[in-house]
């Protein structure tokens, strides 16, 4: 340290310099005994003191903002804030429950972010638009949504969203479809009455290692009961498995056969029809006949986008209640598992029930003009129909690695449409498919480039990730840099309900996302180099997060990964000095204790890191 006899005027203290550079003051203290940053002592008091002006520098060139400064972040369109805090997340509007999708966004955090940096008329792009919250919310806001996705499933999701349907005329279509499909299948659900002995319908069936055992039924007469499989149910099971061959032989039903993905394949199941029973098949098939008949395009659209929106209602992967004769929630989890112990609910049911949430979903957007959106089903690193910075602002939710196979999982929507799905384009790391983290990240990198070059100069662009492997939050952050944007803040922002992109583990659960806002300067060339040596990466890492825990007298996952992730992103200590990504959740394992607290918090205040004894 430089021992002056300064003027105190030309200085700072610690908790200045922390407030400048946005970090904890024992971070400070750390930068300057690792001789990053200048202190200087006061002969009088002995303190830390710092230049202003050098922190200030750090700050731009190496911390937060890589080029930028609070005076010199402009207003774009109707940017009030250039940092956002963390917003109340709100729970999912009806028209965002019509039909499953993974990691939706909390729809007002978006709109926040869209309404914070952008105007009424602007252009506002999602490259990965998922079930199109992005271009649904720039359009609720008199923006032009714009929504991008190699899925087809998202495309579909979205525009079926947003549509322009006469939802009575939607209604008397489904009623008519489901009259004509009961005349050739109701017959399929017949049982019959434990208490007098009438026929009955069943409403849910339990199956046990691949046997029909219990039947939760509704009587005309004596109302719901629930009995274990009799002799005639036993033999109206085999009556089905026969007509099914029958059908199958003779070409009269079609269902997709297409062989699942490995990477999402769970139970041992092979193929998509293996997710369902032999009478869900046949009904499935006449339904979707059905609908194709339906002249109207518009209308089949949506009466399709009905029929995949319950599909997995009508799966096995269905968890049952074996006493009560009754479903858990299902498909919980990002892979095809069908449990020993499954449920097999009436399609007739289920249908009308969807159509009901759907008329619901879509009576929330009558007053939505679709004409400010455009969606497109393509890959987002070729995105020629946008011109040269055309886009005012883009907020994504880009792949997190290895978390979610998107792709792998549509294929349960995507086969009973009949599309057509670009799986070697997909950003994913996959090993199944050879697709590592240098596949991952090439494939980023080439959507930023892409984004830059659309994005207008002296714009922002904010994107949600999270991801526990290192090496994923390398391949993302060196993209953003490598393609020109300059980091320019990072909020950990709390989730709805927490997601399967999320999580530490299984106790050490970080329920939020961070979200990057980036900024495009074509005068400023973003900062490639690491603040700190690889062969110190770990050792500097390790004494931030024991300082973490000692000034916060035990700390918990948001609040940890809240402070570390921002310093490892800007400081780049991702990796060793052998090249291999650092082990967080090592180092606290080896260091540290996992003990229960009690917290209110939404993102993962449950337990905390304290000091071992």
């Amino acid at each position: 340290m430089d021992n002056k006899n300064i003027s105190s005027n030309e200085l700072i203290g610690v908790n200045k310099a922390a407030t400048i550079l946005e970090v904890s003051s024992n971070t400070v203290r750390r930068l300057a005994d690792a001789g990053k940053l200048r202190c200087v002592k006061v002969q009088e008091t002995n303190y830390r003191k710092f230049y202003k002006s050098d922190v200030i520098d750090f700050r731009n060139n190496f911390y937060v903002s890589e080029g930028l400064n609070d005076n010199n972040i402009p207003s774009s369109g109707g940017n009030k804030n250039a940092k956002m805090k963390n917003i109340s997340a709100k729970s999912h509007p009806a028209h965002y429950l019509m039909h499953k999708y993974w990691g939706r966004k909390p729809h007002n955090v978006v709109a926040d972010y869209i309404e914070n940096y952008t105007s009424p008329g602007d252009v506002v792009l999602d490259p990965f638009m998922g079930s199109g919250i992005v271009p649904i919310e720039a359009c609720k806001a008199k923006r032009v949504g714009v929504g991008v996705d190699i899925n087809p499933m998202s495309k579909f999701i979205a525009e079926n969203t947003v549509s322009d349907v006469d939802l009575e005329e939607y209604k008397r279509l489904a009623n008519s479809i489901l009259d004509a499909l009961a005349d050739e299948c109701n017959h399929l659900y017949e049982t019959t009455c434990p208490s007098c002995g009438n026929a009955a319908h069943v409403e849910i069936g339990i199956w046990e290692n691949g046997e029909f055992v219990r039947v939760k039924g509704k009587c005309k007469l004596d109302g719901v009961f629930v009995k274990d499989v009799d002799a005639k149910d036993s033999k109206k099971i085999n009556q089905i498995r026969a007509l099914k061959r029958k059908l199958d032989k003779d070409g009269s039903i079609k269902y997709p056969k297409d062989k699942v993905l490995q990477y999402v394949k769970r139970s041992g199941k092979e193929s998509i029809d293996e997710l369902f029973t032999d009478r869900a098949l046949i009904i499935l098939s006449n339904l979707r006949d059905n609908i194709f008949l339906v002249e109207n395009e518009q209308m089949r659209s949506l009466l399709m986008f009905t029929f995949t929106s319950m599909l997995a209602n009508v799966s096995n992967m269905l968890p049952a209640d074996l006493e009560k004769a009754t479903y858990k929630s299902g498909w919980v989890i990002s892979k095809f598992w069908t449990p020993k112990i499954h449920t097999e609910r009436n399609i007739f049911h289920c249908f009308k029930l969807r159509v009901n949430a759907i008329a619901k979903g879509k009576l929330e957007l009558e007053n939505v003009d679709n004409n400010y959106i455009d969606l497109y089903n393509t890959n987002s690193n070729k995105m020629q129909f946008l011109e040269n910075e055309s886009i005012d602002y883009i907020f994504t939710d880009p792949p997190y690695g290895e978390s979610i196979a998107y792709l792998a999982l549509s294929q349960f929507w995507n086969s009973w449409l009949d599309t057509t799905v670009d799986y070697d384009s997909e950003i994913i790391i996959d090993s199944y498919r050879k697709k590592d983290h240098v596949d991952y990240g090439e494939r980023m990198l080439a959507t930023f480039k892409e984004m830059h070059r659309v994005l207008k100069d002296k714009r922002y662009v904010s994107f949600t990730f999270h991801n526990r492997d290192l090496n994923v939050w390398k391949g993302v952050m060196d993209a953003v840099k490598r393609a020109g944007f300059i980091l320019c803040d990072i909020n950990l922002q709390e989730q709805a309900v927490s997601s399967g992109t999320q999580g530490i583990n299984k106790m050490n659960t970080l329920t939020g996302d961070f979200v990057y806002t980036l900024f495009k300067d074509n005068s400023v060339k973003p900062n490639l180099e690491p603040v700190v040596a690889p062969e110190k990466s770990k050792e500097y890492i390790i004494n931030i997060i024991q300082s973490l825990v000692e000034e916060n007298d035990g700390i918990t996952p948001s609040k940890l990964y809240e402070e570390l992730i921002p310093i490892i992103v800007h400081t780049q200590t991702y990796l060793d000095e052998k090249g291999n990504a650092l082990d967080i959740e090592k180092i606290l394992e080896d260091r540290y204790e996992y003990v229960e607290v009690e917290s209110e918090s939404k993102i993962g205040d449950k337990y905390q890191w304290q000091q071992k004894e």
